[in-house]
């Protein structure tokens, strides 16, 4: 069975938090994203065509104006043409005067019409001769040297180019219409407009896009470009790929490519650079990733917050159940001032309350039962019947001079009186290793002095204080379980460590079991009523615990085949009196 997987509720808590944080914030995310990414899109591609048809039409305007005054000084039956044409045939001076000065008035004529227009003349191409210019043209004017556009019916438009007057002040359009006078003779009218119109559309950027205007010829070379380190003037770009008035960017790498058709046939391109295009996005998405690294932060921060709320009573219930775990009842519950946990924590006082009440009753009860079992012991023979019958042994004995019965009696009378005696449950230790030194002559008496018993202890700690009877039962044991009626040894001694009174019983007999000790210490066992007095070591633990607690210590050790060991350690309590003690 795999093992559960456990975390902690702090861990959890700042879990669900981070999720209840994230999970909005990507739904919100993702839906203004691709809102923002439609609507961003929709409005700058919407901008630039639109941009880029308002350049379309004023530019076919332009070449429209241009188209329709050159048309006018090319009529074959107006009266300009027929002024040029008697121009060229005459030899006259004066008529050749009049007809120029007549042209030139028509010209100006126009040129007051449509102020827009510039520098107008007509250009003599089998003799490389510029004829009733307006304005003064440069030397070595040639229709080959200007940039193509696009190529109209009978006509053919440049541009943008510089003026070709002698003032090179600007950019211009032009056209040159053929005019068929004179057969073989091939004349063209030349009219230049202004591209003011034409740069500020250039120079506009579109919703602060790094936008470049690229204008191409009908054949798809570039004759204008704001751009010519990546659109050089000259360069060719197949028209095919152009898609109308959708975004393309297969013109250029790095590049979206909006294009406009012009009615003559020539193209405006607007390039757009891809990164600019999607700045706004990308600075869109760096804010929404701060806010939603702020939110976390925030539901962190909150996390945090609300764990401290509740870590703080987790922590003082915690300490509570430790201090009653230590059976430490007394300890002062501080409330929360949170409702659910302050109610929790009462509960829980009275509830150590009811188990320090049921305590104190089970420790009343548990010494009572011991005070009792005590005293039953105490009490299990009848002082008077044994004095009085032991005293008329003992003068029996006398008069029949049995010396040996009288001593045995006289021992056994003195560890009576002691065992049974009614002065009280504590004595000094010289009284308690009196009465053990009468009981151990008792006993090798018994048995024909078959063992050897060595006490020892320290004379300056007799005054200290023991309970009454506590090592007789001891020795008792040990005659009794460890030399088991064979000739051995007992050592006793008393003495202080640790400041603490040590007192040691050691017999060389066989070694108790861990399951002798245990059955030794039972009360009431049947192996104390075989034996001696009929009080086992139940009574010693017995004592040790109503009258210490948990400050005394007694230590059983059995090793087979060399004896066992009894060790009592007492706490040191020095009585000077006699009526001092219990």
């Amino acid at each position: 069975m795999l093992p559960k997987f456990t975390t902690s509720l702090k861990n959890r808590a700042y879990f669900f938090l981070i999720l209840s944080s994230i999970i909005p914030l990507t739904l919100i995310g993702y839906i203004s994203y691709v809102s923002m990414i439609s609507l961003l899109n929709t409005n700058i591609d919407d901008g630039i065509r639109s941009n880029l048809k308002q350049f379309q039409i004023s530019v076919d305007h332009v070449f429209s104006n241009l188209e329709d005054s050159a048309l006018q000084l090319a009529m074959y039956n107006g009266r300009v043409a027929d002024d040029i044409e008697t121009f060229i045939d005459t030899n006259d001076i004066l008529t050749k005067y009049e007809k120029k000065k007549a042209v030139i008035e028509s010209i100006s004529l126009i040129n007051a019409a449509k102020p827009d227009l510039g520098l107008i003349f007509f250009y003599h191409a089998n003799k490389n001769q510029v004829m009733f210019e307006n304005q003064s043209v440069e030397d070595g004017f040639s229709l080959d040297l200007l940039p193509k556009l696009a190529d109209g019916i009978n006509a053919t438009f440049y541009g943008p180019h510089m003026t070709v007057r002698t003032a090179k002040d600007m950019s211009v359009f032009s056209i040159a219409r053929k005019v068929n006078l004179i057969e073989g003779e091939d004349l063209y009218v030349y009219i230049e407009t202004g591209i003011k119109l034409f740069e500020d559309l250039l120079k506009s950027q579109q919703y602060k896009l790094e936008a470049s205007s690229i204008l191409l010829n009908s054949e798809g070379q570039v004759v204008y470009s704001q751009r010519p380190d990546d659109f050089a003037i000259g360069e060719r770009i197949d028209v095919s790929l152009l898609n109308g008035t959708s975004k393309t960017d297969a013109i250029k790498h790095g590049y979206y490519v909006f294009s406009q058709k012009g009615e003559q046939g020539w193209y405006i391109i607007t390039a757009v650079d891809k990164i600019s295009y999607s700045a706004d996005v990308k600075q869109w998405i760096g804010k929404f990733a701060l806010f939603a690294a702020l939110s976390i932060v925030i539901s962190l921060f909150l996390g945090l917050s609300i764990w401290r709320v509740v870590s703080r009573p987790l922590r003082t219930i915690n300490r509570e159940i430790i201090l009653l775990g230590h059976n430490k009842f007394n300890s002062k519950v501080t409330m929360t001032g949170i409702v659910e946990f302050d109610k929790l924590l009462e509960q829980f006082n009275d509830m150590k309350l009811k188990i320090q009440d049921l305590f104190k009753e089970l420790e009343e009860k548990e010494r009572k039962k011991r005070v009792v079992e005590v005293e039953k012991i105490m009490h299990q023979i009848n002082p008077h019947f044994l004095h009085n019958t032991l005293n008329t042994v003992q003068w029996l004995a006398r008069m029949n001079g049995q010396d040996e019965i009288d001593r045995l009696v006289a021992l056994f009378t003195r560890v009576l009186h002691y065992n049974l005696g009614k002065e009280g449950g504590i004595v000094s230790l010289s009284e308690e290793i009196e009465a053990l030194q009468n009981y151990v002559d008792l006993q090798r008496i018994r048995y024909a002095y078959h063992f050897d018993v060595q006490i020892e202890w320290d004379a300056a700690l007799g005054d200290v204080s023991v309970p009454r009877f506590i090592m007789q039962p001891i020795v008792e044991n040990a005659i009794y379980h460890g030399l088991k009626d064979e000739s051995g040894s007992i050592q006793i001694k008393a003495f202080e460590e640790n400041n603490r009174l040590l007192i040691t019983v050691k017999d060389s007999g066989d070694g108790m079991t861990d399951a002798d000790i245990a059955r030794m210490l039972e009360p009431q066992s049947e192996e104390h009523k075989k034996v001696g007095m009929g009080i086992g070591l139940s009574y010693v633990k017995y004592m040790l615990e109503v009258n210490y607690g948990q400050e005394a210590e007694m230590e059983i050790k059995g090793v087979k085949n060399e004896g066992t060991v009894f060790k009592l350690r007492l706490p040191i309590h020095r009585r000077t009196h006699r009526e001092d003690l219990p």
